[in-house]
């Protein structure tokens, strides 16, 4: 249980203390990370901001090793015995800081968009620039890449607006360079189609993706997000990505039916015992069939979206 909110500016300043202390815990056992946004972000678009959580990127090939570190010194992950696949995004953990506050922090194996998350990983740990925070040092995203993770956010903001005004700044303050830097870590990673969403996401990012060449080619998924579409279309275009027909059927019967921890975690009525886990299924399938047809109309609005924004 967490303890009562604190004042946003403490709240920050709590935040920056777990994402030195995560970062220097996780080092303490081999496994380097990079602190993806939070401070570091706001020091590079020179803002004063808030924010909600950490997140820390590591190494795909050391994922395993940092969620089991994570566990050993007291971190609670936030869906306790879950499949990998219960987990909205592939490339992220949520867990929660030792302590009744319980603060966030996202672990990142990758970032949405990115094709590669192993070349990610290489390309950012590269470039990877040292900050001092709350008495220590951690590692933050080069210039180039911050302008790509600003621009992969903006692609996918979670129903924020913090992402584009975030874009906003950075095509103010980052020269055309950088950008062209970002862009062709695009490339290296896999995400120039998110990339260029993103950057269009606001007029002047729109003109710089014009004077960079960056294609027009996009995604449902990307139209999905950015309209007024429910979870269904969300994993219907998540799933229209996948490379075969096995692995999209794959992918909807495990979204159609998450593991027995995820559904405890999520609907209070599967933690009354067996019956009430049961209970807990039916009303998702219930839920899911009746929401199929306004999933199925979005995906194919969306779809229709992408043909026309690839046309200019």
């Amino acid at each position: 249980m967490t303890g009562a909110p604190l004042p946003a500016a403490l709240y920050c300043l709590a935040l920056d203390e777990a994402a030195a202390a995560t970062h220097a815990a996780l080092r303490a056992r081999g496994v380097d990370s990079i602190l993806l946004k939070g401070a570091g972000l706001a020091r590079r678009l020179g803002v004063e901001r808030t924010y909600g959580d950490v997140d820390l990127l590591v190494d795909p090939a050391r994922f395993a090793t940092a969620e089991e570190a994570l566990g050993d010194l007291g971190y609670r992950v936030e869906i306790p015995g879950a499949r990998p696949d219960d987990w909205t995004h592939w490339h992220e953990r949520l867990w929660r800081s030792p302590g009744p506050v319980g603060l966030a922090v996202d672990l990142h194996r990758g970032f949405h968009g990115v094709g590669d998350a192993a070349a990610f990983w290489a390309a950012l740990a590269a470039g990877a620039e040292p900050m001092s925070l709350a008495g220590r040092t951690v590692e933050v995203p080069s210039a180039p890449a911050a302008a790509l993770l600003v621009a992969l956010h903006a692609a996918h903001p979670g129903g924020s607006p913090r992402p584009r005004d975030d874009l906003r700044r950075a095509t103010r303050v980052l020269d055309e360079e950088t950008w062209r830097a970002a862009a062709a870590l695009a490339e290296a990673t896999g995400a120039t189609r998110t990339f260029a969403f993103g950057l269009r996401r606001t007029p002047d990012g729109a003109a710089l993706a014009r004077r960079l060449g960056l294609p027009r080619a996009t995604s449902a998924l990307h139209h999905v997000v950015h309209g007024p579409a429910t979870p269904g279309a969300y994993q219907l275009a998540r799933a229209a990505e996948l490379p075969t027909a096995r692995h999209r059927l794959a992918y909807l019967a495990r979204r159609l039916a998450p593991s027995p921890a995820a559904m405890r975690h999520r609907r209070p009525v599967a933690r009354r015992g067996p019956a009430g886990l049961a209970l807990a299924y039916l009303l998702r399938f219930a839920q899911v069939g009746w929401q199929a047809p306004r999933a199925v109309a979005a995906l194919r609005r969306a779809t229709r979206q992408a043909r026309r924004y690839a046309d200019g």
